[in-house]
C-alpha cells in the first residue's frame, strides 16, 4: 500500500484513543464470551486496516494454540511447518513470545493474497494466552507503530480471556457446590430414614461410620472452596458456609449420637467395649 493510500486511511491518535477506550469498556463491561472477541477485532480493524484477523487461544490442556475467532479468512504463513504449539508462524510466535511483521510476501491460497501480516503474542503475568493475527493483499502495509497497537490490543483482550477462565472456575466451583448441597440433603435423609428404623440401627457404630466419612469429604470439599473462592460473590460464600456449618452441626449428631450407644452398652464385658471403637475421628 502506498503511503498516499496510507495517508488516507489513517486515524488521528485521539481516534485511536477512542476506539481503543471503547475495546478496554468492552473487556470489562461485556459478558466472557467468545462473541466478544469478534466485535473487539471489527473495532481494531477501525484503526489498523486489514482483510482478515484471527485470534487462537493457548489450550492448557494439549499444550496447542486453537482458533477461537476469525473475521475475514483465516491467514497463518507457513502451515506445513510442525512447531512445538502447532503449526505456523501462530505457533513460534507463542514458542518466543515474539511479535513479527512481514510486509512484502507472496502467499497466496484459494485465490487470496497475502502481502501484509502481523502476529502478536497474547500475554498475561508473562504467560502465554494466545496469538493475535492480521493481514492485508497489498505490500507494505503495516509499519512497526501497527504492530504496537495490535500488541496493545492483544494485551486488553487478555483480561477477557482471564475473565473467560474465572469465570469458567466459578461455573466449576458453583457446580461442585451444587454437588455438596445434595450429598448433604443426602445425608439428612439417611440420618432421618435410619432414626426412623430404630434408635439401636441410627445409634450403631457402623451407622456413625457411614455417615462420618461422607460428611468428612464434604466438609473437606467445602472449606478447599471458600479458601479458593476468596474474592468471589457473598451468595456463593454465605451458601458454602451454611453447607460446611451444617456439616459440623450433623458431625456433632453423630459423635453425641455414637457416645450414647457405648453408655447403652455399658454392660457390656469390658474387652467387648475395647474391641468397639470409642469415637471416630472425623
Amino acid at each position: 500500500m502506498s503511503e498516499d493510500v496510507k495517508k488516507i486511511k489513517a486515524i488521528s491518535p485521539d481516534q485511536e484513543i477512542k476506539i481503543i477506550s471503547e475495546i478496554s469498556s468492552l473487556v470489562q463491561t461485556a459478558k466472557p464470551e467468545k462473541e466478544v472477541f469478534e466485535e473487539i477485532l471489527k473495532l481494531l480493524g477501525k484503526i489498523v486496516d486489514f482483510r482478515s484477523a484471527s485470534l487462537y487461544l493457548f489450550m492448557k490442556e494439549d499444550g496447542r494454540l486453537e482458533e477461537v475467532c476469525t473475521v475475514g479468512r483465516k491467514v497463518d504463513l507457513i502451515g506445513f511447518v510442525n512447531f512445538e504449539m502447532g503449526s505456523g508462524i501462530s505457533a513460534w510466535v507463542a514458542k518466543h513470545r515474539r511479535p513479527i511483521v512481514l510486509n512484502n510476501l507472496r502467499k497466496s491460497k484459494d485465490g487470496t493474497h497475502t502481502k501484509s501480516f502481523i502476529s502478536v503474542p497474547m500475554l498475561f503475568m508473562k504467560e502465554i494466552l494466545g496469538v493475535l493475527n492480521i493481514a492485508h493483499d497489498e505490500p507494505e502495509s503495516y509499519t512497526k507503530r501497527d504492530a504496537e497497537i495490535v500488541s496493545v490490543v492483544s494485551s486488553i483482550m487478555a483480561l477477557l480471556v482471564e475473565r473467560m477462565s474465572h469465570q469458567e472456575a466459578l461455573e466449576t466451583k458453583s457446580r461442585a457446590i451444587e454437588i455438596l448441597s445434595k450429598e448433604l440433603e443426602n445425608t439428612r435423609k439417611q440420618i432421618r430414614n435410619d432414626e426412623r428404623g430404630g434408635a439401636g440401627q441410627a445409634a450403631s457404630p457402623g451407622f456413625a461410620q457411614k455417615i462420618s466419612n461422607p460428611l468428612a469429604i464434604i466438609s473437606g470439599n467445602a472449606q478447599f472452596l471458600l479458601m479458593s473462592l476468596k474474592s468471589g460473590n457473598s451468595s456463593t460464600l454465605k451458601r458454602l458456609k451454611a453447607i460446611e456449618a451444617e456439616a459440623g452441626n450433623i458431625q456433632e449428631i453423630v459423635r453425641e449420637t455414637f457416645n450414647v450407644q457405648i453408655g447403652l452398652n455399658s454392660a457390656q464385658s469390658p474387652k467387648e467395649q475395647a474391641q468397639e471403637p470409642i469415637l471416630i475421628e472425623l
